[in-house]
């Protein structure tokens, strides 16, 4: 009987440490290798994020496209809702800091990059 407790422990112990490493280790896109497709503003650039006013309808459809696109990963999010007490402006606003500093990558990118600081907590 002892011997049997001792490696229902050991399984438990090793669970426990495969569970605590899975959650150290934010989970972004497909499995190394697998490439995925996405359906949006892949033309649309940082730089034309900033130079495109917030009041204009193109800007708009972006933003919405964007924050679709973050509770559509988060929906799919297995490792939490990394979305909870966050807000549509703040968000925004996260993307508009990235985009300043990146002007030549593409708002899939900043989104991708918000996703990972959002996944770690931050």
């Amino acid at each position: 009987m002892t011997h049997i407790a001792g490696i229902v422990l050991s399984v438990a112990i090793v669970a426990a440490m495969s569970t605590a490493q899975a959650q150290a280790e934010p989970r972004l896109g497909p499995p190394e290798g697998q490439a995925r497709s996405s359906i949006g503003p892949l033309d649309f650039s940082c730089g034309k994020w900033i130079k495109t006013s917030k009041r204009t309808a193109e800007h708009q459809v972006l933003q919405s496209w964007i924050l679709g696109f973050l509770s559509g990963v988060n929906f799919q999010n297995l490792d939490g809702d990394f979305l909870q007490g966050r807000d549509a402006d703040g968000l925004t606003a996260w993307i508009d800091n990235y985009c300043r500093r990146n002007p030549l990558s593409a708002t899939t990118q900043a989104a991708f990059e918000l996703i990972k600081e959002l996944q770690l907590g931050r």
